[in-house]
């Protein structure tokens, strides 16, 4: 007899492939293979696919091209990950600073994707991707996914900073079992609704920004004192950082075991696996380096500043990439969960805070990023709330600013926080670093406390 998982990986997957013009039925499967190969096998496939990307970047990427001209490398020249080495790393403002150069001009306009990261670090950046890749980094998330107890068919639960709009995402949503909730607004009476829609649904797994779901959770345990679902396998978290006391606040109200996930922009993601003691990153996807500076030699837990090079992104690359993250290093030995990708102990990037107005409702920094992603206009935001009822928004304006943009972006987040803050944009010509050389997103006076 066949069952659900089974029709939803061998035959919903790939009816969807066809139609949208992905191919992750087929990358998954590569992955299943692919996550026991030896060490040599991972590094001989991560060289080639290297040579293959810089010839490519060379011959069709003005902006790698002049790079290549002006440092009087040859493409031949790079041949191994450890020639990585013989090219600057690249900044997020020099890929900005040169948006046309990034793109390919092999492709053709219809065939490209694109996209905007997150922009957690208050620099939303927005860049062009192909159905390859994106297919190959969907294929990846539902490979961790398996390794966190869940099967395609599987009822889940994607707990969303934003409604779900697309028609044809909820189509997908009902064809993999899925049910998609937005949490936008952080009120109890929101998270009421969810933990009762929870009940109703009795998902398998869960996956959602870590500050939510700790919300959710406190809901439940208000009411219930427990979440008294049956089916709950795992739980799995992404977006931002996730500390070991919401972890454990969270494991206890639903118990069962967290599993993290961290990803970045021309990168791939890095996954908790079984044993829920290491990050392993998909290796087959992109080369990570690791590297020091002044702040990781200065830390206690030895971090170590993250370098990627996306190895399937032909149509905007991101070679040496920094990803202004930090990442604490596991052991050099193989994980006891079989598979030969590095080890990564945990992860340290993306600091970010919540704030909260006199009546009780919660700001988290997807809140904000999750507004600003597409206002091409803004360049950077900062959120600081320095007194209760007293929030200033920070910008960094480029030259199509205006004051009609400008007043848009007030009313709506006066509307949005409540008439009981007073609301304030500043338009800034620089927002500091930290002392990891991140922007703070959202800062909340610690002053300020969270229970009132």
């Amino acid at each position: 007899m066949i069952n659900r998982n089974s029709i939803s990986e061998n035959i919903i997957l790939p009816l969807s492939d066809i139609i949208t013009g992905y191919s992750i039925y087929r990358k998954l499967h590569f992955l299943n293979t692919s996550q026991y190969w030896s060490r040599e096998q991972v590094d001989n496939y991560q060289n080639e696919k290297l040579r293959n990307l810089i010839q490519h970047a060379c011959q069709n990427v003005p902006f790698y091209r002049e790079l290549f001209f002006d440092l009087r490398i040859k493409p031949e020249d790079i041949q191994t990950k450890t020639d990585l080495k013989k090219l600057p790393i690249i900044t997020k403002e020099e890929l900005k600073r040169n948006k046309e150069k990034h793109l390919a001009v092999n492709l053709r306009k219809k065939d490209l994707i694109l996209k905007s990261s997150s922009g957690s670090t208050g620099e939303p950046f927005q860049f062009y991707s192909t159905k390859h890749a994106e297919s190959f980094i969907k294929a990846v998330v539902l490979r961790a996914r398996y390794w966190m107890g869940y099967k395609l068919g599987d009822r889940y639960v994607k707990l969303s900073m934003n409604p779900r709009s697309s028609l044809i995402k909820k189509i997908q949503d009902k064809a993999n079992n899925s049910l998609y909730l937005s949490s936008n607004q952080l009120t109890q009476k929101s998270f009421r609704k969810i933990a009762n829609y929870l009940t109703e649904f009795d998902p398998v797994f869960i996956c959602g920004y870590p500050v939510p779901l700790l919300f959710l959770s406190e809901q439940i345990y208000k009411s219930n004192s427990k979440y008294f679902g049956k089916s709950l396998v795992s739980i799995n978290t992404s977006g931002s950082t996730l500390n070991e006391e919401v972890r454990k606040k969270i494991e206890n109200i639903f118990g069962i075991k967290i599993f993290d996930s961290y990803s970045c922009e021309g990168g791939t993601t890095f996954d908790q696996c079984e044993t829920v003691t290491n990050y392993h990153p998909a290796e087959e996807y992109a080369i990570s380096e690791f590297i020091t500076d002044k702040y990781t030699l200065s830390d206690a837990e030895s971090s170590v500043r993250h370098i990627t090079t996306d190895l399937h992104n032909y149509a905007s690359p991101f070679i040496r990439y920094d990803t202004q993250d930090y990442l604490v290093p596991g052991e050099q030995k193989p994980c006891s969960c079989g598979r030969q990708f590095l080890n990564i102990k945990k992860i340290k990037g993306r600091d970010s805070d919540i704030l909260v107005t006199p009546s009780g409702k919660y700001l988290i920094v997807e809140n904000f990023v999750a507004y600003f992603e597409w206002i091409s206009e803004v360049d950077q935001i900062q959120i600081v709330q320095e007194e209760l009822d007293k929030i200033v928004i920070n910008l960094v304006v480029n030259k199509a600013f205006n004051r009609v943009i400008k007043s848009k972006i007030l009313s709506d987040w006066i509307d949005y926080i409540g008439k009981d803050v007073k609301v304030n944009i500043e338009v800034l010509d620089e927002i500091k670093l930290t002392p990891t050389g991140k922007r703070r997103t959202v800062i909340r006076n610690p002053k300020i406390s969270l229970n009132g």
